[in-house]
């Protein structure tokens, strides 16, 4: 009876923790619309304005709450593996603000360094410590996975919404591309493709005799729709990419050749009944009316990269054109120099290897829990060629990031604890591991 006690306030725990990082990510979401040249929404009903004017408070908040329950009804912190390729990303967000104190800006050093430090234990040392442990049902969701769940259901459904409210409006369209409740088209689309892997893994294990099933496949319906709103290629063709990868389950050895006969059957009648139209609905949203920025961008950042290459300078100009803009290794290396370069590097080495790490798991684990994090990881690295998906301190994209390589790390010290004699994994059972023979 005891134990049973303290299974429930476990899952009591862990779920308030989830539903709160969910919600400190949405919050989160509305605070980098304020950063967009102060852009404005018009009225809105009194929480969305809330939400608007106080994101970065409530965000802060929100993870101030999920620590706290963690650190007094979680039995703190153990088994931690600190090494995990998030903290290299944490790294170059502290140097850089670091460098802000330097430049007398000392307010937002002491303020983004408390919240880099809440976000670690939040995003970080939480996922890693909850998705080891143990679930005691099926139909519990991994730590990782139901945070990006919660988080989905708050900022989809708010987009949506502001897509039915304001119908054509400037206010959440820029040159015709949607932007909804963030910054701009590619700050939504960047998002949104985050959100994918979670809730693929939700459709393919859930399926659709689960409400959780089939709730995630109407999101994922709601991530394509927003995202060819947004008209950014790299987000569609990103999404695209993850449900691919994530419905690798279903591609058996007997299915893939079933797949292939159809689409060499299938392919001709696609191709002269639909090419015209499929061709002229890309062409429209995703190339006509577009200039050549990135590459402004890119040079504007390697020309401030070349004026101070060990520490980087600042901007020249416009800070908030040329600041965490348009790619992460550019924006590290002009704000934060080589330093900051070397803090990435890392990161890539550490990723490409939690990569190959997890794909030899597979046999041992959940086909759907692997993919889940060879499809994050994938698009995290390609996001991050052209956006700054690792740069930000109260930005949402950045602690989903922590997130997912803070579990895919957990599942590599699943590994270790598998291969290790005599030691078992705490959380085995949980992460569906198969025993060894």
């Amino acid at each position: 009876m005891v134990n049973g006690r303290k299974g429930r306030s476990s899952r009591g725990v862990r779920s308030v923790v989830a539903a709160t990082s969910g919600m400190a990510l949405w919050f989160a979401a509305f605070a980098k619309a304020q950063d967009f040249e102060g852009q404005l929404y018009p009225p809105m009903n009194a929480p969305l304005e809330v939400l608007f004017a106080q994101g970065r408070n409530l965000s802060l908040g929100a993870m101030l709450i999920a620590v706290v329950v963690t650190l007094m009804l979680g039995k703190g912190i153990r088994r931690i593996d600190w090494r995990n390729a998030s903290m290299y990303i944490a790294a170059v967000n502290v140097f850089i603000i670091f460098k802000l104190f330097l430049y007398g800006n000392s307010e937002i050093f002491i303020l983004g360094s408390f919240a880099i430090a809440i976000q670690i234990l939040l995003f970080v040392v939480c996922a890693s410590r909850y998705e080891r442990e143990s679930f005691d049902g099926s139909n519990l969701m991994p730590h990782v996975v139901k945070v990006i769940y919660i988080f989905s259901i708050l900022f989809l459904s708010c987009n949506v919404y502001a897509y039915i409210y304001f119908p054509g409006s400037s206010v959440v369209k820029f040159s015709g591309r949607f932007f909804g409740v963030t910054a701009n088209p590619q700050h939504l689309a960047m998002v949104c493709a985050l959100c994918v892997p979670a809730l693929l893994y939700c459709v393919v294990h859930y399926g659709a005799q689960s409400i959780v099933g089939v709730s995630a496949g109407a999101m994922l319906a709601c991530v394509l729709f927003l995202e060819y709103q947004s008209g950014s290629r790299l987000g569609f063709f990103g999404t695209l990419l993850c449900i691919i990868i994530g419905c690798r389950v279903f591609l058996d050895r007997r299915r893939i050749v079933y797949v292939l006969i159809l689409s060499i059957l299938a392919l001709p009648l696609v191709y002269f009944s639909f090419y015209d139209s499929i061709s002229e609905l890309i062409r429209s949203r995703f190339v006509e009316g577009r200039s050549d920025t990135r590459s402004e961008y890119w040079v504007a950042g390697w020309n401030q990269f070349l004026q101070s290459p060990l520490i980087g300078s600042e901007p020249i100009g416009e800070p908030a054109k040329y600041y965490f803009t348009v790619s992460s290794w550019i924006s590290a290396a002009s704000s934060g120099g080589v330093i900051a370069l070397v803090f990435l590097i890392l990161f890539l080495m550490s990723s490409i290897g939690y990569v190959f790490n997890v794909n030899r798991l597979r046999s041992r684990v959940d086909t759907e829990y692997v993919d889940l994090y060879l499809s994050a990881i994938v698009l995290i690295l390609a996001i991050s060629v052209f956006e700054a998906v690792f740069l930000g301190v109260f930005s949402s994209h950045t602690m989903m990031v922590y997130l997912y390589i803070a579990g895919a790390g957990s599942l590599v010290g699943a590994k270790r604890f598998l291969n290790a004699p005599h030691r078992k994994f705490y959380g085995a059972s949980g992460l569906g591991v198969r025993h060894l023979r």
